[in-house]
């Protein structure tokens, strides 16, 4: 059994999460429970081997190994069963970066992205930094769940030929739906039709809830995959962000060899060595911490969920089916739209502002699960207090 429960301090250590708001804001004592990275202890094995390579006292350029194709095609067969060549893994140091490259080199400036929202930011941003048109569909909210809105998403499509890309958050973030089969093949088959890329975020693929399940784009029933590149990477699962390595999978031979050769030329490709050890420690002997992670991340939802029905009924929470990501609706509450900053400064913790992932969701938050319970309990418990002294519960 791994161990979840307990965690090193990150106080000290430049760390994003943890250190800004005595450095940006003169704050001491914020739970930060916003960004998504995690508060658990990495995997040992994954600790061990960047040890080992460190032993070595030269870190200079280093060329992606066999070995770290291997833990790609391994993983992605016997997780996902995607089925994937070492000619069409094309390395790079993360997924933002990843699609930033294949916008600018798929879309032209005059043609447009269609991404579903709420979702994050950077699906949206980053075409906006590019000087590219973004079309929204938005995903439906029912009793059920979050789904796509596949007759909008066609309807889209013939009105605006110009669509060239559909960026898919797959799972989605914020939301942690699994797309489902039908949903995936159906918009896939779209996306063929009107002759459009996509391009799945699928970082957050291994983080699933118990009895879900997640689909790759490349494994749907899509009668074509050729025009579908998936993006993939470790650090999500296993808490590696700083080591900044990811990969896509692009199963065109002709846009693997232009994909890599414009990564090769900008420098994207040029993989942290110490990314590249992580990797395959983590694919090669992280299937159980896996596991225990995400059982703890679920009890952590359930913690949410019970905590909400005690104390905060009137805010609406359904457990995610992957991802680490808490989406609440608070809208009952009728908060203004700058809690979230408000919490933060008045109330001592940080969430994610719902309005960051789209006009419309001003009234939800996004909080990060992927911690200590008692560093969860402790936001919560700042949540409610700060809501209580501004009368709004």
């Amino acid at each position: 059994m791994y161990q979840f429960d307990q965690a090193h301090s990150r106080i000290g250590t430049n760390t994003t999460k943890w250190d800004r708001y005595s450095t940006k804001w003169n704050l001491e004592d914020v739970i930060p429970l916003w960004v998504a990275d995690m508060d658990f202890d990495c995997l040992q094995d994954i600790t061990q081997a960047l040890i080992e390579r460190a032993k070595h006292p030269i870190y200079g350029y280093t060329d992606v190994s066999q070995q770290v194709y291997d833990a790609i095609i391994t993983w992605e067969k016997e997780r996902h069963g995607v089925s994937i060549q070492p000619s069409q893994i094309v390395m790079n140091t993360g997924v933002v970066y990843g699609f930033y490259t294949l916008i600018d080199m798929l879309v032209k400036p005059h043609e447009k992205v269609i991404v579903q929202s709420p979702v994050y930011p950077p699906f949206f941003n980053t075409p906006y930094t590019l000087q590219r048109d973004v079309v929204f569909n938005p995903l439906i909210h029912d009793e059920s769940g979050w789904h796509m809105d596949l007759a909008g998403f066609e309807t889209l499509l013939k009105a605006n030929p110009d669509i060239r890309m559909f960026i898919l958050c797959n799972p989605h973030n914020p939301s942690g739906q699994c797309h489902s089969m039908e949903e995936l093949t159906k918009v896939i088959e779209l996306c063929a039709q009107y002759d459009v890329w996509v391009v799945s975020d699928e970082i957050h693929a291994d983080i699933i809830m118990p009895n879900q399940k997640h689909i790759s784009a490349l494994a749907s029933d899509a009668t074509n995959d050729q025009h579908v590149i998936v993006l993939g990477s470790p650090t999500k699962t296993f808490n590696l962000a700083g080591l900044k390595i990811s990969y896509a999978l692009v199963k065109d031979e002709q846009l693997a060899q232009e994909f890599a050769a414009k990564a090769k030329a900008s420098g994207l490709s040029s993989i942290n060595l110490f990314g590249m050890e992580a990797l395959i420690a983590a694919y090669s002997k992280g299937a159980k911490w896996n596991q225990e992670c995400c059982a703890y991340i679920y009890e952590n939802f359930c913690y949410v969920k019970q905590f909400l029905a005690e104390h905060m009924p009137q805010v609406r929470f359904e457990i995610p089916q992957a991802t680490y990501l808490a989406w609440l609706d608070v809208s009952a509450l009728h908060v203004p739209d700058d809690f979230v900053d408000r919490l933060k400064f008045e109330g001592h913790v940080e969430f994610q502002a719902g309005g960051n992932f789209g006009k419309g969701y001003e009234q939800w938050l996004r909080i990060n699960c992927a911690c200590p319970r008692t560093t969860l309990a402790q936001g919560l418990q700042r949540m409610k207090t700060w809501m209580q002294q501004n009368h709004f519960l």
